[in-house]
């Protein structure tokens, strides 16, 4: 009942849902009268979680390039990836230019802005991670360490990082459509991200138990690498619960 109470609050004159994959953006408008900014807000916060999504699913072709030591196209998509992020913090900023100029109450603004850093810091972590990988070629030995065991390989990891990004996704765009919906979607979240972690840790253990083989520095180079991977899970389950604990507070 609070958070319905919250989300009411919060999206009480406009509900925006939003299509992701084909960008297509369709309002759903309450009687309750609604301004341009209300509106213009609402398009700028889905927009900027596109342009967020966009560069995660980039992680997973630098990867497949890597793997097959195509350095060129694993610089290429990091590039993009970079390209996106750069999108994103534009996006973010617009927002929040748009936020600041509105005529929303004090607390209703610091819900918007706290959602869209969260957000923001899944295209950071996504950037980071590709620029590990790219910036120096990785040792192919302490790479491959990372597909050794089925289904706990960083292939694993990377879908539970892009299952965590598609149910915040539609998380979000649940909020002004059903609050049940984007509870338990904000749930599921946190459950893909704890698998995640779990993958984390194996990978991690996996990694340093070729340390008799291989000198520290050079397994560094993985392990931070699914460490930021993981860091994309984690900031998805942070941003899915923003508007969850901001309500509980």
């Amino acid at each position: 009942m609070v958070l319905e109470c919250f989300l009411s609050r919060l999206f009480g004159s406009v509900l925006y849902y939003a299509d992701l994959e084909s960008k297509n953006y369709a309002r759903y408008i309450r009687p309750i009268s609604s301004g341009r900014k209300e509106q213009r807000t609402l398009e700028l916060l889905m927009i900027h979680l596109h342009d967020v999504v966009e560069a995660v699913l980039q992680l997973g072709p630098l990867l497949e390039s890597a793997r097959n030591g195509d350095w060129k196209s694993v610089e290429a998509i990091s590039d993009k990836i970079s390209e996106l992020e750069k999108k994103a913090d534009s996006s973010h900023r617009d927002a929040v230019i748009a936020i600041s100029k509105g005529i929303f109450f004090s607390g209703i603004r610091d819900d918007f802005l706290q959602l869209m850093e969260q957000n923001d810091t899944v295209a950071d972590a996504t950037h980071i991670a590709a620029k590990i990988i790219s910036d120096t070629s990785i040792d192919t030995h302490s790479f491959h360490i990372l597909y050794k065991e089925p289904n706990e390989t960083v292939f694993e990891l990377i879908n539970r990082m892009k299952e965590t990004v598609h149910l915040l996704e539609e998380s979000i765009k649940a909020i002004g459509i059903d609050a049940q919906l984007a509870v338990s979607k904000s749930l599921l979240v946190e459950h893909a991200e704890g698998e995640s972690s779990a993958i984390r840790d194996r990978l991690i253990k996996r990694i340093f138990s070729h340390k008799n083989e291989l000198d520290v520095l050079t397994l560094l180079q993985p392990r931070d690498f699914v460490l930021k991977l993981d860091d994309v899970a984690s900031a998805a389950k942070d941003s899915s619960i923003a508007l969850v604990t901001k309500a509980q507070a």
